[in-house]
C-alpha cells in the first residue's frame, strides 16, 4: 500500500525540480559587471548589473539597464552626446563584460575624463 504512495511522491518532487529548471535556451537575465579603471590601469570601482533584478549596487540600475536594453547590449551603439568641460584631469578605461540577450558581450573605451565617460555613456557607469 506504501508503495503506490512513495512512487506518486517522488513522481512529484521531479516534476517540480524539473519544472523549476529552465530549459536549454531558455532567456536568462541580462547580467554584466561594469568597471571604470585609471590611467595606469588601477580599477577605481566596479559593479556587477543584472537585468532585470539586481540593480541594488547600481545607483542608477534602472536607468543603466533601460540604455543598454535600448541598444541591445552594444555600447558603440550609444547616442553621441556633446562633451562638457570639467576640471577632472586623467583617462579612465571603461568595460563591460557579461551575457546581454543570451549572447556574451564585452566592450571597452578609454575617455579622456570621467566626465566625458558619463557625458558618452549616460546612466550605465555612474556608480
Amino acid at each position: 500500500m506504501r508503495l503506490p504512495l512513495l512512487a506518486a511522491n517522488v513522481g512529484l518532487c521531479a516534476g517540480l525540480v524539473l519544472s523549476a529548471t529552465p530549459a536549454y535556451g531558455a532567456a536568462r537575465p541580462n547580467a554584466a559587471f561594469l568597471s571604470v579603471t585609471a590611467y595606469g590601469g588601477t580599477t577605481m570601482k566596479g559593479v556587477f548589473l543584472q537585468c532585470p533584478g539586481a540593480t541594488e549596487g547600481h545607483p542608477y540600475g534602472e536607468a543603466a539597464c533601460a540604455a543598454l536594453d535600448a541598444v541591445d547590449g552594444e555600447l558603440d551603439r550609444l547616442p553621441s552626446r556633446a562633451r562638457r568641460v570639467c576640471a577632472a584631469r586623467g583617462s579612465v578605461t571603461a568595460t563591460m563584460d557579461g551575457m546581454w540577450r543570451n549572447r556574451p558581450v564585452g566592450w571597452q573605451k578609454t575617455f579622456s575624463s570621467v566626465c566625458d565617460l558619463y557625458a558618452q555613456t549616460g546612466a550605465i557607469f555612474r556608480f
